[in-house]
């Protein structure tokens, strides 16, 4: 099997094993979550060794046959199984993942009730989010975005703060939702791929029904131009797109983000800024630009337009927002309206800007609920309002809340900065007066952090916030990490753009 597979397996391993030992110390099922989060890092950073970066096939590959469905298209047999492998797209987003998903394991408090539970559900997550960017069918993907959902669900419902159970409905029917328009579309692409809406033509007997993404991703384009007519490849680009909405949080199915955020715990909402609402965002890429670039060109105006909505909109409403973790919410849903405009914009700056922001926002959106987790450790309370000069107790906690910041705005040398740049730099050249609004957004961006962080880190300080105690010697290793990564990005931006360019390019030969 491939080293791709066993970024699946691993922490499925560990979620196992916690679920079947009988009842023991909390100690060893922290050591067998983050023992497995560990093994998975250390096997996707082999898989970077292993990957050749001169070209964009997928690489590390494994699958397991499941069942068979005979005869299911002229004859022909549909064997469905698990199916992993990675590509240029794919491999920094594993890495994220495994990143992320290894620190949320960390900020669990070690005397968290109920410890075998969180630690089981959070590896079962960590295990759908790495299938979710290594699925190389479409069987495997769904599966994954299933396992994903209920497991993210139970996080928020068993773990989260007042008000967590109504918050974890919210988050299951509108994420079930996208899951289903997701189901739906895709199959119909497989569907379409096969010659399924020319049922008769001879043109098409032939053709062989078929889960595996790569082979459709090639031969898709012929099927919208020989046999699928653009009502038929529109109305699934745009049950593709209403998933990817949900999905992403954006206007106007955006209420169960912020929502999810208040009332889930610091690791859960680690997890889900920093790797689950990318996946969204990743099927737009995959499947939207791999399989129907002629749709994304035909309603790039619509994409655009919807771009800059979100950026604003969410910009707008941080800005408004009483508490850290609405603005955080706010913040990811405007970050992510420059993927649309990136993917918009279909052009190779643009595509490659889209990347980097799921990159940033990840690392910066997870790093930011780590931090802004421990100060309410220690203060109570997330409301900018009731907090203030916590620079003077708490310095080191500050100064990384600060850089946190800044790269969440898009200061140059940050990873926020690429990723800004780079979709707008595609953008205007595709759709300059739309792409000129969506730029007062980084303005905006500037003005509620700023805003922010002058209210909770300067200024005078509460009496009793004078006394609190810094950051603990084990919470300077996901505030190093995450900051180190923001850093290197924004530095360094070729670690991991290279190989965006050549999905991008990949992308754009198809039809692009």
């Amino acid at each position: 099997m491939g080293l791709a597979f066993w970024f699946t397996v691993i922490p499925l391993i560990a979620a196992l094993l916690i679920l079947i030992l009988p009842k023991l110390d909390k100690a060893v099922y922290r050591t067998i979550a983050l023992s497995g989060g560990i093994l998975t890092l250390v096997l996707v950073l082999a898989g970077w060794f292993a990957f050749d970066g001169r070209t964009n096939v997928v690489q590390l590959a494994g699958r397991i046959p499941w069942f068979t469905l005979p005869g299911l298209w002229h004859g022909h047999n549909l064997v469905v199984g698990l199916s992993f492998g990675v590509d240029g797209l794919s491999l920094p987003l594993a890495t994220m993942t495994a990143v992320v998903g290894l620190l949320a394991l960390l900020a669990v408090p070690k005397d968290r009730d109920r410890g075998k539970e969180n630690y089981f559900w959070l590896s079962l997550a960590l295990t759908g989010l790495m299938a979710v960017f290594t699925s190389q069918d479409l069987f495997t993907f769904l599966v994954a975005l299933e396992l994903v959902l209920f497991a993210v669900f139970f996080l928020v419902y068993l773990f989260g703060e007042t008000g967590h159970q109504q918050a974890a409905v919210k988050f299951l029917i509108y994420r079930g939702f996208s899951t289903v328009a997701f189901m739906v579309a895709l199959v119909g692409l497989a569907w379409a791929a096969a010659g399924g809406y020319a049922a008769g033509n001879a043109n098409v007997s032939n053709a062989v029904f078929t889960l595996n993404i790569p082979t459709l991703t090639a031969t898709l384009h012929q099927a919208v131009s020989q046999w699928l007519s653009p009502a038929a490849a529109s109305a699934l680009f745009l049950v593709l797109l209403l998933g990817v909405f949900i999905e992403e949080a954006f206007v106007p199915f955006h209420t169960w983000l912020p929502t999810t955020h208040e009332h889930a715990d610091t690791s859960t909402n680690m997890l889900i800024g920093g790797v689950v609402t990318k996946t969204g965002a990743y099927v737009l890429l995959r499947f939207g630009v791999g399989m129907l670039p002629g749709e994304v060109r035909h309603w790039g105006v619509m994409l655009a337009v919807f771009g800059v909505i979100n950026i604003l909109y969410g910009a707008f409403a941080a800005w408004s927002s009483k508490d850290w973790r609405r603005l955080i919410a706010y913040s990811g849903i405007s970050h992510m309206g420059l993927v649309l405009l990136g993917v918009a914009a279909l052009n190779s700056a643009g595509l490659q800007g889209a990347m980097f922001m799921l990159i940033s926002s990840g690392l910066l959106t997870a790093l930011l609920f780590f931090l802004t987790g421990a100060m309410k450790d220690r203060t109570t309370t997330l409301t900018i309002r009731s907090l203030g000069g916590l620079s003077k107790s708490m310095p080191m906690l500050s100064g990384f809340l600060m850089v946190a910041a800044l790269g969440s705005l898009g200061l140059p040398l940050t990873s926020g900065f690429i990723s800004e740049i780079q979709a707008f730099i595609g953008g205007f050249a595709t759709y300059p007066a739309i792409s000129f609004v969506g730029a007062l957004g980084v303005v905006l961006s500037a003005v509620y952090m700023l805003y922010a962080m002058e209210r909770t880190t300067f200024g005078p300080t509460a009496e009793g916030f004078l006394q609190l105690a810094d950051a603990r010697p084990f919470e300077y290793l996901p505030a190093v990490v995450l900051t180190g990564l923001v850093l290197l990005v924004g530095v360094y931006p070729d670690v991991i753009g290279h190989l965006f360019g050549l999905s991008a390019q990949a992308l754009l030969r198809i039809g692009g």
